[in-house]
């Protein structure tokens, strides 16, 4: 099968870290796969140096305005029309919004990716006005719709009613040994882009309150992105500035989960559970994050804490109380451990695959 990804951004993320390991699995089974992505980015490089066809999106922008990206369109109309995929597979909502309706049955299928719904609950405004019609005019016009998590199902089959679906949770590598050695100690680490919906801001309003309590408390923040600025800037003039470290983007975060104890994610909306607490579940770490994506399978499997407020007594409260129980830790890391490390990333290739099928058949039957 030949299989076309297209995403707007080619940045470090869980969104494209979960492309790179999908494309991996399909190329290893025997497929051939290109992607359309912004020239230069390490997702292009990564993919291309696994075998994958890349073709440069000069023109795509971060923009959901439907004639915002018309050259875009044109782009990549083009690489479709000269790689002839059988299934175009698109990522992010202005992908989506781009790449609708490009490639269609009997040629092929397209097949849009939705980490979490771009409007309602956490999302910004412009999110939700701009991007709730652009959802009502393409999701409708998809040939299948996959989804990383169960809490934007609802309103997603609200709005494409007669598009098939399939929930593909995400699954992260885990080779070896878990890094961090289970001892419980008081620091932290956080792991993710430094942008909306992420909320490193209130995740340091939050740690003031947990080294009121626990003084030797320790936190440190990894990532990049446009809230940098502010958070260097915030964190210069916190009274707990002596305990929270800003790492900046970290290639390989081993010796730093080595001493760690908790992974902390603070954000206003995810899709499922994200890679990075997957990653951090998987190398030992027990989470504790705001109630968003599929956090009930943290607290039904007893594997993280999810946090009841979003707001920085209740997850400095969160924190502590884990901090200072060394049982219950004990317990939701053994959890976190088996949770990352049964389903792997053949799971979430084979079922991605597996759709494809599926939804082509489906195609089939109706252009019959």
């Amino acid at each position: 099968m030949r299989i076309m990804f297209a995403i707007t951004k080619g940045e470090v993320g869980g969104a494209q870290e979960h492309l790179r390991i999908l494309a991996q699995g399909l190329l290893e089974r025997g497929n051939h796969v290109a992607l359309v992505v912004t020239p230069g980015s390490e997702l292009a490089e990564s993919v291309q140096s696994l075998g994958a066809t890349t073709f440069a999106w000069q023109s795509i922008s971060a923009n959901a305005a439907p004639l915002a990206n018309l050259s875009a369109r044109r782009e990549l109309r083009a690489a479709v029309l000269k790689w002839d995929p059988d299934v175009l597979h698109l990522y992010s909502s202005v992908a989506g919004a781009v790449g609708c309706r490009i490639l269609r049955p009997p040629r092929g299928i397209t097949i849009f990716t939705c980490h979490h719904a771009p409007f309602g609950k956490g999302r910004t405004w412009k999110n939700r006005v701009l991007s709730r019609p652009v959802a009502h005019a393409t999701l409708p016009r998809m040939d299948g719709i996959i989804t990383d998590g169960n809490r934007d199902l609802p309103v997603l089959r609200n709005i494409a009613k007669h598009v098939p679906f399939a929930v593909v949770r995400n699954a992260v590598p885990t080779l070896g040994p878990p890094k961090s050695g289970g001892r419980l100690g008081p620091s932290a680490i956080w792991v993710a882009r430094l942008a909306h919906p992420k909320d490193p801001l209130m995740a340091v309003s939050a740690w003031e309150r947990v080294v009121t309590r626990i003084p030797e408390a320790m936190l440190t923040i990894c990532g990049s992105g446009p809230l940098a600025e502010a958070l260097q800037a915030r964190v210069s003039q916190s009274p707990a500035r002596s305990n929270i470290e800003i790492a900046g983007f970290v290639p390989d975060t081993s010796s730093l989960v080595k001493r760690a104890s908790i992974f902390l994610l603070i954000s206003k909306v995810e899709g499922g559970t994200t890679m990075a607490t997957l990653e951090a579940m998987s190398q030992g770490l027990v989470p504790v994050i705001t109630d968003v994506g599929d956090s009930d399978l943290l607290t039904s499997n007893e594997c993280g804490v999810v946090v009841g407020s979003y707001d920085p007594d209740s997850i400095a409260d969160s924190v502590v109380g884990l901090m200072s129980d060394p049982e219950r830790y004990s317990l939701l890391r053994a959890n976190a451990l088996r949770f990352a490390r049964e389903r792997t990333t053949d799971d979430f290739v084979d079922e991605t695959f597996e759709f494809y099928g599926r939804v082509q058949d489906r195609a089939r039957v109706q252009v019959a």
